[in-house]
């Protein structure tokens, strides 16, 4: 019995969870989003990208705008227990893809709203 406890109070493999999510669309194209990782909880990690295009209302991914009043279902295809080095390519991925969507937002001036305020 003591044998037991000890085994469950052993410290957690250093895994990341990986998960691989898909959005369907009203006109039935497809886009595979990027891999979403975590330690412990990836579905709040898919739940805040998810509010996340919502709230803005468009998601670019690979130059293309795809805006989420189009998305038909969210649908999570797998979910992989990964070491860090067999996570490394989907990390990578994961980075690539969300610089090219910093650099998209990125403006040199705000411009002004009609009344005078800037956005």
């Amino acid at each position: 019995m003591a044998e037991n406890n000890e085994e469950n109070q052993a410290p957690k493999e250093d895994v990341l969870l990986v998960a691989h999510v898909r959005a369907l669309f009203l006109n039935g194209d497809m886009l595979d989003l990027l891999p979403f990782k975590h330690e412990e909880d990836v579905r709040a990690e898919i739940n805040k990208f998810i509010e996340d295009w919502v709230g803005t209302g468009f998601l670019l991914k690979e130059n293309h705008l795809y805006p989420w009043h189009q998305v038909k279902n969210v649908e999570v295809v797998s979910v992989k227990a990964l070491s860090h080095a067999e996570a490394e390519p989907y990390l990578e991925l994961w980075r690539l893809d969300t610089e090219a969507q910093k650099e998209f937002w990125k403006t040199r001036k705000l411009q002004p709203k009609e009344g005078g305020q800037t956005h």
